[in-house]
């Protein structure tokens, strides 16, 4: 009976880790209009800090990445057609790639290989730079308004959205192979946030004023929040799949908003007031595919099936 107490224990501990892995510290996002980059609690309890100003060279910065494990972020910036970085606090300001970008939209980051992609809309072109902004290369040519966009290291995929569109792109991230095409029949769509554990893609459509997802193949598209949720224009979007939230910037609201990710509860807003919010990201790890707490989840759960057989099936 002790040791099927402590196995229990232990998977209570290992089902808590879990769920502590799927709270989240910070929403991080840029501001256009007002040429900063600011963070807040998730939460919505605040207060909110400003990291990056005009001070510091912003423009128009757009696109933004976190790379928390080594506390630092990435950002696009249109008004200067640059790829930037900082420290998470908002200390250190680098220019990482400079030249050949000709209206750089969104940046997403690819760790595990080291690199840093950007879309440069008016150029055409997906792009990536080592971390440290050495070693561009032209990942895709040839496109039509590259806009915001999603990396997915483990699958070896990128998902990209057009500036005027209804189209979600697919191809392999190493520039290779032919690109897949979702018309997922919307007006406008703005950003496109990958969950790959749950199997969707979600996104923003800033003429519909609404917040969608579907499978990943692009069929069972469900609209989870519109208008009478009080969305006007969301733009940048992400997804916390371990917390079943979405979250997303509304650039005519001016505010920062989430909601569960089956769209059963009311949006909520979290920061209102905003002059024009714009991307944002996540202070929550990525959820790993598959997790690997589940695994021993799923591993201590066999092993006290198998004790249990063999404690008690003598009776």
């Amino acid at each position: 009976m002790r040791n099927r107490k402590c196995v229990i224990v232990l998977a209570v501990v290992l089902l808590g880790l879990a769920v502590g892995q799927a709270s989240a510290d910070m929403v991080y996002w840029t501001d256009r209009d007002g040429r900063t980059i600011r963070r807040a609690p998730m939460d919505g309890s605040g207060p909110i800090e400003i990291l990056l100003t005009s001070a510091d060279g912003l423009s128009e910065p757009r696109g933004l990445g976190l790379d928390l494990a080594g506390g630092k972020m990435y950002f696009a910036d249109s008004g200067t057609d640059s790829i930037r970085r900082a420290n998470l606090d908002g200390t250190g300001v680098e220019d990482l790639v400079t030249p050949g970008i000709d209206f750089p939209a969104d940046v997403e980051l690819d760790l595990t290989a080291g690199k840093v992609y950007w879309t440069d809309m008016l150029g055409g072109e997906i792009q990536r730079a080592n971390l440290d902004g050495s070693g561009v290369e032209v990942v895709r040519s040839g496109l039509n308004l590259p806009y915001f966009f999603d990396v997915q290291p483990s699958t070896g995929k990128i998902y990209w959205a057009e500036n005027n569109n209804t189209l979600i792109h697919i191809a392999n991230l190493d520039g290779s192979g032919t690109i897949e095409t979702l018309d997922i029949g919307d007006e406008r769509i703005r950003d496109v946030a990958v969950d790959l554990v749950g199997g969707k893609i979600y996104w923003g459509d800033r003429e519909a004023n609404t917040v969608e997802r579907a499978n990943l193949d692009g069929s069972g598209v469900e609209t989870l929040f519109g208008p009478g949720d009080g969305l006007d224009r969301p733009h940048g979007v992400e997804v916390d799949p371990a917390a079943g939230m979405v979250y997303w910037a509304d650039t005519r609201t001016y505010s920062i908003n989430r909601g569960v990710t089956d769209g059963t509860m009311p949006a909520e807003v979290l920061y209102g007031g905003l002059p024009d919010a714009w991307d944002l990201e996540l202070d929550v790890p990525p959820v790993p595919e598959p997790s690997t707490i589940a695994l021993v989840l799923a591993g201590l759960i066999t092993a006290m099936a198998a004790w249990a057989r063999r404690r008690y099936g003598r009776r």
